[in-house]
């Protein structure tokens, strides 16, 4: 025996199909490499940079923490796919029931089997599935973001340890020169023609010396280790790094162009602003689904059950139910008049927090620009001057082999030809650094991340 009892009758209402929101669909761009041959000019200079970054850029600590990230948001996006699709549920129970007065007993069998679609929510699961698809693609965005990161980090501290390694040789040569003339001086005070009490301060003079080198050679090694771990590599020695650095290769100043890009169109938002723009786009559809939370829900249901009896036989009476299910929360002490009010400042803060961005944005290609101008000008400077530097070198050293200059002399001389180089070093290293930085920048203030193709 069963009977039917329908709910009430069914309206069947189709929700709007999500828009996309971070980033949209765009013509076939130019490859990185293409639009800027800087972007991987220090790849290019540095030798042995490129299987460091290579490396670096697919098993790095950060980029292993992003990539995790970036599959926990896919498998929420796919979570909240969950939110439109039927639900079902079965219970079932059985129970002994004894009559106390005549003792009779009986096995009761009782079960529910329920199915439930959503039907109408007023675009609430719609929007928490956009928001979570924007959640994603922020994630992707934060993934590429995070191997550019790294690459250029590493390239830093690349650049770092090459002009350490040769500090600490100058350090090192500086002292062997200080123990060379305090042993001259031994001797000289050996023989009655040097002070004592002279020989005891270049002596304390020496000992600190040693001192300043030990902590250098330890900073230097602290900087190789921590090196290895931002590559993920077990060690990292000195040998593995070059001397110095090359000058810039020809024609990469030219490619330099200070000139602020464009604003991209509204439809395309570049991966500069990918993180501003995506969080604005999902506080705004938050702020509608918490708008919606106490609407009417409209779902449609069907099921069975099976718990009562009914007649002297005590046959199972079993009830099928199909209908539309409402649920409405009517009343919730004011909660969800107060969490749109916070969903709305959480909007304002986040419009605010694109405005600054792209003034931020607008700042950082100026001040690069300005900064990159300035410093390949004193490149050119000091390349002039190093020419210089290195003619005298060689005649001093002329000079040396033929002793017509004292030992001395020479190597005083030569240790501040040395310290030039290193600055000279510097400056170039910098300069190229800044010159694909300014590059990538560049990109990112006008294209989406997904079609940087860097690294």
């Amino acid at each position: 025996m069963f009977t039917l009892r329908p709910l009430c009758p069914v309206v069947l209402l189709i929700a709007l199909s999500p828009l996309p929101v971070v980033a949209q669909a765009a013509p076939q761009a130019q490859s990185a490499e293409e639009a800027t041959p800087l972007l991987r000019l220090p790849e290019r200079v540095l030798p042995g940079l490129v299987p460091l970054v290579e490396a670096a850029a697919e098993a790095g600590p950060a980029v292993i923490t992003a990539r995790l990230e970036k599959l926990a948001s896919e498998a929420r996006e796919e979570e909240s796919r969950s939110l439109t699709r039927p639900r079902a549920d079965v219970f079932g129970d059985i129970s002994y029931r004894e009559n106390s007065e005549t003792r009779d007993g009986e096995v009761r069998p009782y079960y529910n089997v329920g199915v439930e679609q959503p039907i109408w929510h007023w675009h609430s699961l719609t929007n928490q599935k956009r928001i979570a698809e924007i959640k994603k693609k922020l994630a992707v965005s934060d993934y590429d973001e995070a191997r550019r990161n790294l690459i250029l980090e590493i390239r830093r501290a690349y650049l770092d340890l090459i002009l350490q390694k040769g500090s600490l040789a100058g350090i090192f040569a500086a002292h062997d020169r200080q123990r060379t003339a305090l042993r001259v001086n031994r001797d000289r005070a050996a023989r009655g023609e040097y002070a004592s009490d002279l020989l005891a301060t270049e002596q304390l003079d020496a000992s600190k010396a040693e001192l300043a080198r030990d902590r250098a050679q330890s900073a230097f090694q602290r900087a190789l280790r921590e090196f290895a771990i931002l590559n993920g590599l077990e060690t990292f020695t000195a040998a593995q790094l070059p001397d110095g650095v090359g000058a810039l290769p020809a024609g990469a100043k030219a490619l330099f162009n200070p000139a602020i890009p464009a604003p991209a169109p509204a439809n395309r938002v570049p991966a500069a602003l990918a993180r501003p723009e995506g969080e604005l786009e999902a506080a705004r559809l938050q702020q509608e689904v918490t708008r919606v939370r106490n609407y009417p829900k409209i779902n449609l249901a069907a099921g069975a059950d099976q718990g009562a009896t009914s007649g002297t036989d005590q046959t199972a009476v079993i009830n099928y139910f199909a209908g539309v299910r409402v649920r409405w929360n009517i009343f919730d002490g004011f909660a969800t008049r107060a969490a749109v009010r916070e969903a709305r400042a959480i909007v304002r803060q986040n419009e605010q927090a694109v405005t600054a961005a792209r003034r931020d944005l607008v700042n950082q290609l100026n001040d690069q620009a300005e900064d990159l101008a300035l410093i390949l000008r004193e490149l050119d400077i000091a390349e002039q001057r190093f020419v210089l530097t290195e003619a005298r070198r060689k005649v001093d050293e002329d000079l040396w082999k033929t002793g017509r200059l004292a030992e001395t002399e020479w190597q005083t001389r030569n240790a501040a030809a040395q310290t030039e180089s290193i600055a000279l070093s510097d400056l170039r290293g910098r300069a190229i650094l800044q010159l694909s930085e300014h590059a990538l920048l560049s990109l990112r203030a006008t294209t989406p991340s997904s079609e940087i193709q860097f690294p």
